[in-house]
């Protein structure tokens, strides 16, 4: 066995490979844009963060976090947060919990989340209420006219609230339990911050021991939060508090939280990623009739289909960078590919059914041919379409092998096109031992 002839054949089967992957990535990308995977994963992950979808909405609507916001009328939500705007929407937020701006905000998202109950008239004037009222609530938060100012705010978003349920008679309940919950938690807080001050741990830090407030009245609006949060910003070795600020040291270690969390982010959608371009890699298989058992047999009984590829493959490989792809990059490939006739797919060109004395010969095309002069193929519009690079309808042994040859390919796909140009630029360097494919002779590539 010449060793020139095996490496040629896996230069060839590495690069049907290559062209394999490259479609399925691509198909897999616009599956991945069109249902907006990445933005839903982050959303879904931070709603595990934030253990709860009010404090998710309000982490979503604040104004560092809108700016992130694309699409038409900016209604597609991030796909990527910085980890710096991360930190401080939380320190902004934790700073603000447990005062009756922070818990009217929370609940009046549960409360926008109920109105879905409502039938579709008043659900759509219910929800246009709330949305002025968070827009009222976010500028109290923000506001730095004064305690007076505020109040007026709250005071304005209450009596909405009593017009609202009086106006829509079927959400009076939830507006009830709205004023119920609100006047419950904020009891709760103040018992537990008085209890907080009474502990001799206070920062010299304002915003510090604003953070602490906000971390103890989670203690009664998100018990789980609190519990995570408490560890995240407690757990300062003396050593680094001696050197850091304790602001500092609050932002490093919510930008860790953050951080670690995107890392296992980062794993499952690589995962999705993976087994949904192997599924895709079985299916354009199967459909384009890319198999591997076949291709290597071609190769190796066809010299000239060796040639062909490696009179084909340095302009392949000699693209900027094969790690990530660009369109122009892509279509210089698919052209390359263009220029090689590999064995693939079901169908060869038509085959006219007239013969020169104008007997109709459709008869002689079909999936059971019973005669050597019978065409093994697809009559379709007048012509028939040969069936090639497969075995014949009855024969079970080629089919099984095909599907395996077929298997293997899909299999192939899922480690991306990148792995198999890299592949084929280590087998090049193998093969050619420096040598350009252009400055090798016919008789020197066929082997």
């Amino acid at each position: 066995m010449s060793i020139t002839i095996f490496l040629n054949v896996l230069i060839g089967l590495f690069l049907t490979w290559s062209l394999l992957s490259l479609a399925s990535m691509q198909i897999q990308e616009w599956i991945a844009a069109r249902l907006k995977w990445r933005s839903r994963m982050l959303e879904k992950t931070l709603g595990k963060m934030l253990t709860d979808f009010t404090l998710v909405d309000q982490f979503y609507n604040h104004p560092l976090i809108r700016s992130l916001y694309t699409g038409k009328n900016n209604s597609d939500k991030p796909s990527y947060i910085p980890v710096s705007q991360f930190s401080k929407v939380m320190i902004d937020l934790l700073s603000t919990n447990g005062t009756e701006s922070s818990l009217i905000q929370q609940q009046l998202y549960r409360l926008y989340s109920e109105t879905q109950r409502l039938p579709k008239k008043n659900r759509s004037d219910a929800r246009g209420r709330i949305s002025l009222m968070l827009g009222m609530i976010r500028k109290a938060l923000v506001s730095e006219t004064g305690e007076e100012a505020c109040a007026e705010i709250m005071d304005t978003v209450k009596n909405d609230l009593l017009t609202m349920g009086q106006d829509i008679p079927r959400f009076q309940g939830a507006v009830d339990a709205f004023f119920h919950t609100i006047r419950i938690q904020k009891q709760q807080i103040n018992d537990a911050l008085v209890k907080l001050s009474l502990k001799a741990n206070a920062s010299e830090d304002e915003t510090a021991n604003k953070i602490r407030a906000g971390v103890t009245a989670l203690s009664i609006t998100h018990p789980q939060l609190k519990q995570t949060l408490y560890a995240i910003l407690n757990g300062m070795p003396p050593s680094v508090t001696q050197k850091e600020s304790e602001m500092e040291l609050v932002r490093t270690n919510i930008e860790d939280w953050f951080n670690n969390s995107m890392n296992r982010l980062t794993g499952w959608y690589k995962r999705r990623c993976l087994i949904t371009t192997l599924f895709l890699g079985i299916l354009l298989a199967v459909t384009v009739n890319v198999d591997s058992i076949n291709l290597v047999g071609r190769l190796w009984r066809e010299p000239d289909l060796r040639i062909a590829i490696l009179n084909n493959i340095e302009s392949i490989l000699t693209q900027n960078n094969t790690t990530t792809l660009d369109v122009g990059q892509i279509s210089n490939i698919e052209q390359q590919f263009t220029d090689i006739s590999l064995p693939v797919g079901w169908l060869g060109s038509p085959v006219s059914l007239k013969s020169d004395q104008g007997t109709n010969l459709s008869g002689a095309c079909s999936l059971f041919p019973q005669q050597e002069n019978e065409i093994y193929g697809l009559f379709i519009s007048g012509e028939c379409y040969p069936i090639i690079n497969s075995p014949q309808v009855t024969d079970l042994t080629g089919w099984l092998i095909k599907l395996a040859g077929i298997f293997i390919s899909g299999i192939a796909a899922s480690p991306g096109a990148s792995f198999w140009f890299d592949m084929l630029k280590k087998i090049i360097n193998v093969r050619l031992t420096g040598i350009k494919p252009s400055e090798l002779s016919p008789s020197a590539t066929s082997g």
